[in-house]
């Protein structure tokens, strides 16, 4: 059974069968879901060791250099995830670019930037209806998340598909499919992923845990748990719900590929 596994997925060595088809997707699903959490992971670690050494220039106040770092060091998570998907893919069409290993990165960036904004013009629109409970709140602000999520996996999904279309478009005959299969999971994976990570990521002490083992105030690490710690949660969900519905479609469009090694 190994060794069958070994043969399908490292050598690729003979024709697919269904079997393998279906081995391939479920790879697919682990691949995704544990590159995804250790890739935001890595991230968590380096921003919190960032924090511990202080990094800033003493002579430039006004230049926060552990801002640009974070910002830099976000590409670690994109390039963690296009490997684990470039790998499995590359036994499958031979010729596929190495540059999907890069092919997530705008789409994190700008997934991410339009998950803040849509936050706030979430927040802004919905104001004006949070004036009784602190429980009403609550499930506001939970419902914006779930939004601004949804909002921003489908801006990722949208530059990642095109992205990864350009890359495979000389193997599958109706790879625009992609396109559109990205959109779709991304924006499911995000918006369910961060209200997951952040529902769970409440109710939990592992940001104080996690800024005790660094040595970090309890303050500090409440305020990098807001911004830091919800990151591999919402990796884990991403990775797996994403996986799931790209998977689907990937293995179609494999079945039809040119390339795929017989």
């Amino acid at each position: 059974m190994v060794f069958d596994i070994y043969n399908n997925f490292i050598l690729g060595n003979r024709m697919l069968s269904r079997q393998d088809y279906e081995n391939f997707q479920i790879q697919w699903i682990i691949t995704n879901t544990v590159s995804c959490f250790l890739g935001f992971l890595i991230w968590l670690i380096l921003v919190l060791l960032i924090d511990i050494f202080k990094i800033q220039p003493e002579y430039y106040r006004l230049y926060r250099l552990k801002d640009t770092i974070y910002l830099i060091s976000f590409v670690l998570p994109g390039v963690v995830i296009g490997l684990s998907q470039w790998l499995p893919l590359l036994k499958k069409i031979p010729t596929i670019s190495w540059l999907w290993i890069l092919s997530n990165v705008p789409g994190l960036y700008l997934g991410l930037i339009s998950t803040v904004v849509a936050f706030y013009f979430t927040i802004v629109f919905f104001i004006n209806f949070l004036k009784d409970t602190h429980e009403l709140t609550k499930i506001f602000l939970l419902g914006t998340i779930t939004i601004g999520g949804g909002i921003g996996g489908a801006v990722g999904g949208i530059i990642t598909g095109i992205i990864q279309h350009l890359l495979i478009r000389k193997s599958f005959s109706v790879n625009r499919l992609w396109i559109i299969t990205t959109t779709v999971g991304w924006s499911l994976s995000w918006s369910l992923g961060w209200t997951v990570a952040l529902i769970i990521g409440d109710r939990s002490p592992i940001f104080n845990a996690i800024g005790s083992l660094f040595g970090i105030p309890s303050s500090q690490a409440s305020y990098m748990y807001m911004f830091g710690v919800p990151f591999p949660l919402f990796g884990i969900v991403f990775g797996f719900v994403n996986a799931i519905i790209t998977g689907k479609v990937l293995v179609r469009l494999l079945k039809q590929s040119k390339q795929t090694p017989l």
